[in-house]
C-alpha cells in the first residue's frame, strides 16, 4: 500500500519491509527452515505467505524495526486514501470510515493485529 501511495511520487522514498524481513529470515533461518520445505521458490513463497507466519519470530530484528519504522513516518506524514485501504486492508476501511479507527498506520496495524489474535482466542474457547 505504501508504495501503491508513495512509491509513484517524484522522489517519493519508500520503506523496505518485505525486503528487510526476508533478509532476517535468511540471516537465521531456524525459525522457519524446519517448517517450509520444497524448491527455493516454494520456500521464498512460504517465507512470505506462509499461514503458519513464521516470520512473527523476526519483527524484533533492528533491520526490520528500522524499515517498519519508516514506514509508520511515510503513511503518518502522508495517510492512504480510502481507496487503498477498501484494496489493501478492508476490514480496517470499514472501521476507518465508521470512525472506529483513525487512517493512521499505527492504528490500522494495531486493529488488524486484534482482529486476528480475536481469531485466535475464539478458537481456544476465549
Amino acid at each position: 500500500m505504501e508504495r501503491e501511495w508513495l512509491g509513484v511520487r517524484r522522489g517519493g522514498s519508500v520503506s523496505r519491509v518485505p525486503e528487510a524481513l526476508e533478509q532476517a529470515m535468511l540471516r537465521n533461518p531456524a525459525y522457519w527452515s524446519p517448517y517450509y520445505h520444497g524448491e527455493e521458490w516454494q520456500r521464498r513463497f512460504a517465507r512470505r505467505y506462509s499461514l503458519s507466519d513464521r516470520s512473527r519470530y523476526y519483527w524484533p530484528d533492528p533491520a526490520v524495526q528500522r524499515e517498519l519504522s519508516a514506514l509508520v513516518a511515510n503513511l503518518s506524514a502522508s495517510p492512504p486514501p480510502y481507496t487503498l485501504l477498501s484494496q489493501y486492508l478492508p476490514e480496517q476501511y470499514d472501521a476507518v470510515r465508521a470512525g472506529a479507527v483513525p487512517n493512521m498506520p499505527l492504528a490500522l496495524i494495531h486493529d488488524r493485529i486484534q482482529k486476528v489474535t480475536r481469531t485466535y482466542a475464539a478458537a481456544c474457547g476465549g
